[in-house]
């Protein structure tokens, strides 16, 4: 299954992405990045986000997926809490599963 991810942070932004792209490495061998960009911060008042998109294959299903990115998050140190006050350490979302979209990103719109 083709999965295409989203990854962002409004909180030491570069070595939050670094880190993400370190642990997803180790989890989805195949899996590449786009270039990063910064973006303004939509609804929240924050630093600039830093994204990038994610491509790569596995046979996981979606809950599965959701739940191995989410236990990523929380292993960096982001929690709800965080996400309350506007501090994002990092944001790991679904945004393509297969064929499917999940979740529109309001970065790429």
């Amino acid at each position: 299954m083709e999965i295409t991810i989203s990854l962002g942070s409004n909180t030491e932004q570069e070595k939050n992405l670094k880190e993400a792209f370190k642990r997803l490495k180790t989890v989805f061998a195949d899996i590449t990045f786009t270039q990063p960009q910064w973006t303004e911060p939509v609804g929240v008042i924050s630093d600039k986000y830093l994204n990038c998109l994610a491509h790569f294959n596995t046979s996981l299903p979606l809950q599965i997926l959701v739940e191995q990115l989410k236990e990523i998050e929380t292993a960096m140190g982001d929690t709800h809490e965080n996400h309350k006050k506007g501090i994002v350490l990092i944001d790991l979302d679904v945004i393509r599963y297969g064929d499917e979209d999940i979740k529109k990103i309001v970065w790429l719109q």
